[in-house]
């Protein structure tokens, strides 16, 4: 393939997938300069048309030639392929935001929740991590709670959707909860999702953890910058659709309450609080589902450690989870680098 040089040029890898798909739509809502998008998938996919700003484009096969004209490289691909060719897309100079955990623990490739640490993204391209989807919902949530009482421990119990295991799983879910209503249990496994919860989500990495739970726990020491944070996570997989929840338990070096925690997460950049016990009022997957912020509920003490709080958290696993905040961290360097010219 053969690119014209433009300054604004944006690669999406993956992009007829889950996550690419939403990263496109998103880009569209955003100020960030694009003057032409570049649509990268497999063979498979390769002519199908996309929509963006009003223009549209055909997705071509997956060639890294694409990357020598682009400013922007979103990853939403196997890890496999993130691995091999994001450093081949930094070399060319673009800002690399990559979506799968190949980078996200490396000590020289930062994390990035951009309403906690942009802080760690230097200012020259390069690979910038992507966290996991239950990860970025959970830091955004425990932040400003970090920031005014200190943190001494997290316990978290993820209740993850379909759509978190990638487009495949999510149809599948459709395909095997009809099954079951017409056919009745006996026509699908015991480990399908369909009427069920999984326990396992991933695989084992060792002292009885899945790769989910570790992701979680080691992802949000590296995002908060504690590195001896406790935290021990349980991630459950359910047959909802898309937005994972999360109920949380933490403790703190101060004393907190829930009314001074809802006043600040109230007052925190990407947080909706919904919490109205008297009007059964708390947020679910319906109420995440294609919204941006990070919703919170359910805030009360958790009356086992001196200093705790108990809450819920939900977000949209696609957008604040994945695309959307992989968009965030591209305007708020745009953005930065705006402001250094000026």
């Amino acid at each position: 393939m053969t690119y014209t040089k433009k300054p604004d040029i944006a690669v999406i890898v993956g992009a007829t997938g889950l996550v690419g798909s939403v990263i496109i739509k998103t880009l569209e809502r955003f100020p960030l300069p694009v003057d032409s998008l570049i649509a990268l998938a497999s063979s498979r996919s390769a002519g199908k048309p996309v929509e963006f700003r009003g223009e549209t484009t055909l997705v071509e096969e997956f060639d890294p030639a694409a990357f020598r004209t682009a400013r922007w490289v979103f990853f939403s691909g196997k890890d496999g392929l993130s691995e091999e060719f994001c450093p081949v897309a930094a070399s060319e100079g673009a800002w690399v935001i990559d979506n799968s955990a190949s980078f996200r623990m490396a000590a020289d490739i930062p994390l990035v929740v951009p309403e906690i640490n942009l802080h760690t993204v230097g200012g020259r391209p390069g690979i910038i991590a992507n966290p996991n989807c239950s990860t970025i919902q959970l830091a955004v949530a425990l932040a400003p709670l970090q920031d005014e009482f200190g943190l001494r421990r997290v316990i978290v119990s993820t209740y993850q959707s379909a759509s978190g295991a990638g487009g495949d799983y999510h149809d599948r879910l459709v395909t095997d909860s009809r099954a079951f209503l017409i056919d009745g249990k006996e026509s699908v496994t015991d480990e399908s999702l369909a009427f069920n919860c999984l326990p396992s989500v991933g695989s084992l990495t060792g002292n009885g953890r899945f790769s989910e739970e570790s992701k979680l726990e080691n992802e949000l020491r590296k995002i908060l910058e504690m590195a001896d944070l406790p935290v021990c996570a349980t991630a459950v997989r359910v047959p909802t659709m898309v937005s994972h929840c999360e109920s949380v338990v933490i403790e703190t070096g101060k004393p907190i309450d829930p009314e001074s925690a809802r006043e600040i997460l109230s007052g925190s950049k990407g947080i909706r609080v919904l919490d109205d016990p008297v009007n059964n009022a708390f947020p679910t997957p319906r109420t995440a589902t294609g919204t941006d912020p990070v919703w919170v509920g359910r805030i009360r003490p958790a009356g086992i450690f001196e200093n705790d709080l108990a809450f819920w958290v939900v977000a949209d696993n696609l957008l604040k989870g994945a695309a959307l905040n992989a968009v965030q961290i591209a305007q708020a360097i745009h953005d930065r680098e705006s402001a250094s010219v000026t």
